[in-house]
C-alpha cells in the first residue's frame, strides 16, 4: 500500500514541478527577497526587522501561490481531462489516489520551501554583511522556527484543499472554500479575543451569532498559531514545547482532514 502512494506522490510531485506557474511564483518570491537588499537603504532603523519581515512574507506568499494556483489544479485537472480513470484502472484505491495527491503536493511544497529559505537566508547575509550594526540581535534558530511553523501551516492548508476537492469538481468552489478558510483560520483567533476583551462585550450580538463564534472557533483551523514573523524578526526565543505542540496540531487536523477526504471520495460518484 505505501510504495502505491508513493508512486502517485512521486507522479504528483513530477507533474507540479513541469508547471510553469510554479517557477513563476519562485521567481516573484526572489524578485521580492532581492528587493529587501534595496529597500533596507530607505530605512534608519530596525534594519533586521525589516529585512526578516520581508523575506518570511515572501516565503509565505509563494506557498499561497502555489498552493491556491498549483494545488488545486493537480487534483481536479484530473477530474477535468477524465485521467482519474486511468489511475483508477491501475490497482490503486481512492483512498491511496487521495493520499498519494496530498504527499505529492507536500513534496512540491517542501522543495519550494527549501529552495526559498536558501535564498532567503543568502539575502539576509549579505544583508549582514552590508549592516553589520543592525544585526547583532539577529537569530538564525529563531528564524528558521518561524520558516518551519510556516510549512506547518500549508500542510494544514493543503489538506483542506484535498478535502474540499474530494467533494466537488469544481476548481473554483475548491479555491473559494480554501481562500475563505485561509482568512477565518487567521482571524478567528482575533475575533475570539476583540469578543471577550470590553469592547466585544459592549457589542450587541445576538445568542446566535455568539454561539456559532463559539463553535466556529473550535471547528476551524487556528492559522495564526503558525505565524511567528513577529517573534523571528525580533529574535524572541520559543520554547520547543511550543514547536512540538503545533506541529501536532497541524498533523491531528491534516490527518482528520484527510481520513474524512478518503472517505467522501471513496463514496463519490465520479462524472
Amino acid at each position: 500500500m505505501l510504495n502505491k502512494v508513493l508512486s502517485l506522490s512521486i507522479l504528483t510531485f513530477l507533474e507540479g514541478v513541469r508547471d510553469r506557474a510554479i517557477f513563476g511564483i519562485g521567481l516573484f518570491a526572489l524578485a521580492m527577497m532581492s528587493v529587501t537588499l534595496v529597500v533596507l537603504g530607505f530605512f534608519m532603523r530596525e534594519l533586521d526587522k525589516v529585512a526578516v519581515d520581508i523575506n518570511l512574507s515572501a516565503i509565505s506568499l509563494a506557498g499561497l501561490l502555489v498552493t491556491f494556483f498549483l494545488s488545486i489544479n493537480l487534483m481536479a485537472k484530473d477530474i477535468d481531462k477524465r485521467t482519474i480513470y486511468c489511475v483508477m484502472s491501475k490497482p490503486f484505491s481512492r483512498a491511496q489516489y487521495v493520499w498519494g495527491k496530498y504527499i505529492g503536493i507536500l513534496f512540491i511544497i517542501s522543495t519550494a520551501f527549501a529552495v526559498l529559505t536558501f535564498c532567503s537566508s543568502l539575502t539576509i547575509v549579505i544583508a549582514k554583511m552590508q549592516y553589520t550594526n543592525w544585526f547583532k540581535a539577529f537569530s538564525w534558530i529563531e528564524y528558521f522556527k518561524a520558516v518551519y511553523a510556516s510549512f506547518l501551516m500549508f500542510v494544514v492548508l493543503n489538506a483542506f484543499i484535498i478535502f474540499f476537492s474530494s467533494i466537488t469538481s469544481s476548481s473554483f468552489l475548491t479555491l473559494l472554500f480554501s481562500i475563505c478558510t485561509y482568512i477565518a483560520g487567521q482571524t478567528i483567533e482575533e475575533v475570539v479575543i476583540y469578543l471577550k476583551s470590553a469592547n466585544g462585550q459592549e457589542a450587541q450580538l445576538s445568542e446566535f451569532i455568539q454561539k456559532m463564534i463559539d463553535i466556529l472557533q473550535y471547528i476551524l483551523p487556528n492559522l495564526s498559531v503558525f505565524d511567528l514573523k513577529v517573534q523571528a524578526s525580533h529574535a524572541i526565543h520559543l520554547p520547543l514545547d511550543y514547536l512540538l505542540a503545533i506541529t501536532g496540531y497541524a498533523a491531528i487536523y491534516s490527518g482528520i482532514l484527510m481520513i474524512a477526504a478518503s472517505l467522501m471520495f471513496s463514496r463519490r460518484e465520479l462524472p
